[in-house]
């Protein structure tokens, strides 16, 4: 309890691929910490492919794409809670 219940929490997930696959594993992440949190894409077709999460206009992690791919092991999602959690 962090004295935000009941507010909502809106963040945003910038893909510069569009990969469904980084969406959902970063989604995820989000949701262990937010369960109640609207993940919104915003797909941007460019260099370098990254994944970045914000809320409210800040971001609150980023990096590369690959370290949310199910053969890689998803380690960017243990960092995505952390990163929501210190907020």
């Amino acid at each position: 309890p962090d004295g935000r219940e009941g507010r909502i929490r809106r963040h945003v997930l910038q893909e510069l691929d569009g990969g469904q696959q980084e969406f959902d594993a970063a989604k995820a992440a989000i949701k262990r910490v937010h369960a109640d949190a609207k993940v919104v894409p915003n797909r941007i077709d460019s260099y370098p492919i990254t994944v970045t999460v914000t809320q409210n206009g800040t971001t609150l992690w980023s990096g590369r794409q690959q370290a949310l791919f199910a053969k890689n092991g998803r380690p960017a999602q243990a960092e995505i809670v952390a990163a929501l959690r210190e907020r």
